[in-house]
C-alpha cells in the first residue's frame, strides 16, 4: 500500500524514536518476532511508494533508513540490506539523499509566515562620541525581532484550556507558537488579558522544583505584568497552559526549541523582596499543580522526536551560514544590507512588540 507523507513520518518515528534507542543499548536481538514482521510490512509498503522531496523533508524517513544501515549499526543484518536498497532506489530518481534539508519557511513549515526583521540603530555614548562621526558609526548596535504574518486570529491565545493543542506539541520558535495561537506577542513569560493569565512560557531560572510529582514553582520576571494577572487564575480555578524552553535550566527542559507540556492549576502565590544588584524587588513565586484528566508528562516528554531535533539542526545551520556571512561582512566592510543579515535574538514580534524565547 502506498504511504502518505503522514504515514511516512509515524513509521519514522517508529523507528528512529521508539526501536531506535533499543536497539543501539540491546543490539538487533531485541527486536521481537511481531516487530520484525511489522518492519517487513513498512518496507513492503516503501517500495510501492513514489517519494517526493517534499515526503521526505515532511518524515524524514530517509533519515530513518540511515540510521538502520548506517555505520556502527546493531540492526539485523536482513534489514540493514532492505534499508540499503531502498535508499539506492530513492536515490536513483530523487539524488543524494544527505543533502535533504527541510523546507522550514516554505508551505506548511515549521517557521512558515515567521520573517526576522532586522537593523542597526545608533547609540549615543557621551558628548565626543557626538561630535566624531566616525566614531559615532563605531557603535551603531543591532536590533532584531520577527514579524508573523498568516497566522491565526490573535485573540485565539487567549481562550481558556488546551484550545486545540496536544501535550507534546513542539515549535522551533516561540514567534511559530505566537502565530498558531497559542501564546500571545508580549515581551513576558505570561499570555494573559484583564481577566487573567492563559499561557506561561518557562525560561532560564523560573522553574523551581519541589520535589514533588507534578507540582512546581514558577517564579515571574519582575519586569512581567503579567504576574498580577495570574493571581485572578487562583480564584477563577481556570487552568493556564505551561510550555517549556530549551533554555529553561530545568531537568524536565527538551533538548531543543518550545514544548507544550499541558495544563496547570494555579494553587498559591508568595512573595518575598529581592535585594540583588542594589535593587529592591519583589518576586512573585507560583506554585503551579499539572492538571488531571490529560495525557500523562511522558507523552511530553517524547518531544522532540528524531526529525523534530532534524528540523532544528537544519534551522542551527541556517543561524551558523547568517552568522558566518555577517562576520565576514563586519571584518571585510559591506553595505548595510548586507550587515542586516543577523543571527537570531531570540525575539519576535506582529509589530513593535516582541517576545523572548
Amino acid at each position: 500500500m502506498a504511504l502518505n507523507q503522514e504515514a511516512l513520518q509515524v513509521h519514522s518515528r517508529y523507528i528512529r524514536d521508539v526501536l531506535g534507542p533499543l536497539v543501539a543499548r540491546e543490539s538487533g536481538d531485541v527486536l521481537t518476532t511481531s516487530t520484525l514482521a511489522a518492519l517487513d510490512l513498512i518496507f513492503g509498503d516503501l517500495e510501492e511508494t513514489v517519494l517526493t522531496l517534499d515526503m521526505l523533508r515532511y518524515s524524514r524517513m530517509e533519515k530513518a533508513m540511515m540510521e538502520i544501515c548506517g555505520p556502527g549499526t546493531r540492526w539485523p543484518t536482513g534489514l540493514i540490506k532492505m534499508a540499503e536498497r531502498v535508499i539506492e532506489e530513492w536515490e536513483g530518481y530523487l539524488g543524494p539523499l544527505k543533502s535533504v534539508r527541510a523546507n522550514l519557511w516554505g508551505p506548511g513549515g515549521r517557521l512558515e509566515g515567521v520573517t526576522k526583521v532586522e537593523g542597526w540603530e545608533q547609540r549615543v555614548r557621551d558628548e565626543k562620541q557626538q561630535q566624531d562621526p566616525e566614531l559615532m558609526t563605531r557603535f551603531k548596535e543591532r536590533k532584531s525581532s520577527w514579524s508573523v504574518k498568516g497566522g491565526r486570529d490573535p485573540a485565539r491565545a487567549y481562550m481558556v484550556g488546551h484550545n486545540g493543542f496536544s501535550v507534546g506539541d513542539w515549535w522551533i520558535k516561540a514567534a511559530a507558537a505566537f502565530r498558531d495561537g497559542m501564546l500571545d506577542d508580549s515581551n513576558d513569560g505570561i499570555t494573559a488579558d484583564e481577566d487573567g493569565a492563559y499561557a506561561i512560557v518557562m525560561t532560564d531560572q523560573e522553574e523551581i522544583d519541589t520535589g514533588r510529582v507534578g507540582v512546581i514553582i514558577y517564579q515571574a520576571s519582575s519586569a512581567d505584568p503579567g504576574r498580577f494577572r495570574l493571581m485572578k487564575n487562583i480564584t477563577s480555578r481556570a487552568r493556564v497552559r505551561v510550555l517549556r524552553s530549551w533554555r529553561l535550566k530545568s531537568t524536565w527542559a527538551p533538548k531543543a526549541g518550545l514544548r507544550y507540556d499541558g495544563l496547570y492549576q494555579v494553587e498559591g502565590y508568595g512573595t518575598k523582596l529581592n535585594i540583588e544588584h542594589g535593587k529592591d524587588e519583589w518576586q512573585f513565586t507560583f506554585e503551579l499543580r499539572r492538571a488531571l484528566n490529560q495525557p500523562y508528562m511522558q507523552r511530553a516528554l517524547c518531544h522532540p522526536t528524531a526529525d523534530e531535533l532534524d528540523d532544528w539542526k537544519d534551522y542551527q545551520r541556517v543561524k551558523a551560514e547568517r552568522r558566518g556571512s555577517d562576520v565576514v561582512s563586519l571584518l571585510f566592510g559591506g553595505s548595510e544590507m548586507d550587515q542586516s543579515k543577523s543571527i537570531d535574538s531570540g525575539y519576535f514580534s506582529r509589530s513593535r512588540r516582541g517576545s523572548k524565547e
